[in-house]
């Protein structure tokens, strides 16, 4: 295993051609972080666990020579999980709430800040502290950056533009509307917009901040019975069961594969605008009941069930990408279905693995 991993190996279980195929043909968005010291909050998160195992290969296979500090509150429980990572020289993990994050006298040329749990319970309290938690995170992430910083990545969220108008096509980053403030669910995207406005001050001091809003993704390692209907959908097929749409199937959704999340936020952390949010994701745009009929179809489903109740017409999480596009080049270059495809095989096969051991 030792000796896999050395050579380029994926340390979370994902395809290792693929991981080097993303590396080998974006060398230069990798090269840009030579030699540098890295800071990735959220570390052991979704996006986190993917920025770690795409750093580690590219430095094996492009020699960067790159120090990473990780900082998860419970690294211990991801060893557990991904031993590939236990022991790796270049990684120093951090154990702590982001918000006892302190200036590092060594200081980090890049900074990646993506620690937030969307995953809280509705009650006040929790609301409360994941509100509290996203802005003061941010506020030590910025101290804590440092002269010798060349880039802070920070990752907020299409959910600072709020419920979409009428007959609107995709949120644009000159969109000025916003979440209810008066709704208690509305503190993960209210901490966001204080986040990006801490990020917006820091940056007029000199804080080299960039900022990636985020929408919906697909891709290995995703949760697959959380509050993501498409990792839902693909557990649904893969386990031989109906896919059930707890909406009435018209809200509209996009989703930006897992390489091509990468992709974009290694273009933005090494080469965007700095003070200026870029939307990433897909805007492809589908309705979720025409989603888990493309879910149904490419993994081989047994139908899809709607037992949802009616939803507004104006559900719609798309964003517009022109931005990204202009300013960085970025084009999606993974299909949704062969997102689908790629997800639900990995997902059979983490399956196999775990009744296999």
């Amino acid at each position: 295993m030792a000796t896999q991993i050395q050579r380029g190996f994926s340390r979370s279980g994902l395809d290792s051609d693929e991981l080097r195929r993303l590396i080998l043909g974006n060398e230069v968005l990798f090269k840009p972080l030579s030699g540098g010291s890295i800071l990735i909050t959220g570390a052991t998160g979704w996006f986190g666990l993917w920025l770690l195992d795409a750093l580690c290969v590219a430095d094996d296979a492009l020699e960067l020579g790159i120090k990473i500090s990780a900082m998860s509150r419970d690294p211990g429980r991801f060893l557990e999980k991904f031993a590939g990572f236990r022991g790796d020289p270049r990684i120093r993990w951090i154990t702590m709430d982001v918000r006892g994050l302190q200036p590092d006298d060594s200081g980090y040329t890049h900074v990646i800040h993506g620690a937030a749990d969307t995953s809280v319970d509705s009650t006040p309290v929790a609301q409360l502290q994941l509100f509290e938690t996203i802005l003061d995170g941010t506020r030590r992430v910025i101290a804590a950056a440092g002269s010798q910083c060349k880039s802070l990545l920070l990752l907020s969220s299409g959910a600072v533009y709020g419920p979409a108008c009428p007959g609107q096509s995709g949120f644009s980053e000159t969109e000025c509307g916003g979440p209810d403030p008066s709704l208690a669910r509305s503190a993960y995207a209210e901490g966001k917009r204080g986040a990006e406005l801490l990020g917006a001050i820091a940056a007029t001091m000199g804080v080299p901040i960039r900022i990636a809003r985020c929408f919906a993704f697909v891709g290995p390692h995703m949760p697959f019975d959380r509050h993501f209907a498409i990792g839902n959908f693909i557990a649904d097929a893969v386990h031989g069961r109906p896919i059930r749409i707890k909406s009435d199937g018209r809200p509209q959704r996009s989703y930006l594969y897992m390489t091509d999340l990468m992709r974009a936020l290694l273009s933005i952390l090494v080469a965007g605008a700095v003070g200026k949010p870029y939307n990433v994701g897909s805007e492809s745009a589908i309705s979720i009941a025409e989603l888990a009929n493309c879910v149904d179809r490419v993994v081989g489903g047994r139908g899809v069930v709607v037992e949802g109740a009616v939803s507004a017409s104006s559900d719609r999480y798309v964003p517009d990408t022109g931005r990204l596009r202009a300013d960085l080049g970025f084009i999606p270059e993974v299909s949704l279905e062969t997102a689908i495809a790629r997800t639900a095989a990995w997902y059979r096969a983490s399956i196999a693995e775990s009744v296999a051991s």
